[in-house]
């Protein structure tokens, strides 16, 4: 009786296919992951708003993104209880238990709270398209610096189109740069400066050989 092979191959042709499938299956490389994004963890910017931060509340203080000219407000903490570096960037002052911070420059703000060392790191773009400056006077409005006023001056944020006066202060007197940002004109003790473009501008006052500063934002 002649005993055929095809049954024999196959079964070796079966065996050998299971082989491979399983190889294949195991021996595949996992896809790779993609990169995480970039924006993982970061903070979405803001326009030149108002943003509070409660000191009173532990743990880890947050990541903010908020334009040239916007104000962060750190509440419920005390006196000479806040840190703020660089201080070229940040213009702060306290009153009752609030600390605000006009955010003056565009880079990485640090503020430290002394109590614990947490920190707030706050970056600052010169804009965020889209959003809102609720933190700065309106165009056409006026704000008015007072070189009578004993309290110290405050950096202000105004749109482009406001304009900022400076009080109580003599002809030649007021020194303002960039000089090419405002325009500026002088009549009965004001000098009137509009804001004509984007800038972070110094305005110095020189009074009775004395002078005093303050950096006003102009945004759009």
């Amino acid at each position: 009786m002649r005993i055929s092979s095809h049954p024999h191959r196959l079964g070796t042709a079966t065996l050998l296919g299971l082989v491979l499938l399983v190889a294949g299956t195991f021996g595949a490389a996992p896809a790779a992951a993609g990169p995480p994004s970039l924006a993982a963890g970061a903070a979405a910017c803001e326009g030149a708003v108002v943003h509070s931060v409660d000191a009173a509340q532990p743990g880890t203080l947050p990541r903010l993104c908020i334009a040239v000219g916007g104000v962060v407000r750190v509440v419920n903490t005390g006196p000479g209880s806040l840190l703020a570096q660089p201080a070229t960037m940040v213009d702060c002052f306290y009153a009752a238990g609030t600390y605000q911070c006009r955010l003056i420059r565009t880079g990485t703000v640090r503020l430290t709270l002394a109590a614990d060392a947490r920190e707030l790191l706050v970056r600052v773009p010169a804009a965020v398209p889209g959003q809102p400056s609720t933190a700065c006077s309106p165009a056409g409005s006026v704000v008015d610096l007072d070189t009578t006023d004993e309290l110290r001056w405050w950096s202000p944020c105004l749109r482009i189109g406001a304009t900022l006066r400076v009080v109580d202060l003599g002809p030649g007197l007021l020194a303002v740069t960039p000089a090419d940002a405002v325009n500026c004109h002088y009549e009965a003790g004001i000098h009137a400066c509009q804001f004509r473009r984007p800038a972070s501008v110094v305005f110095t006052a020189t009074v009775d050989a004395a002078t005093r500063s303050v950096t006003a934002v102009a945004v759009r």
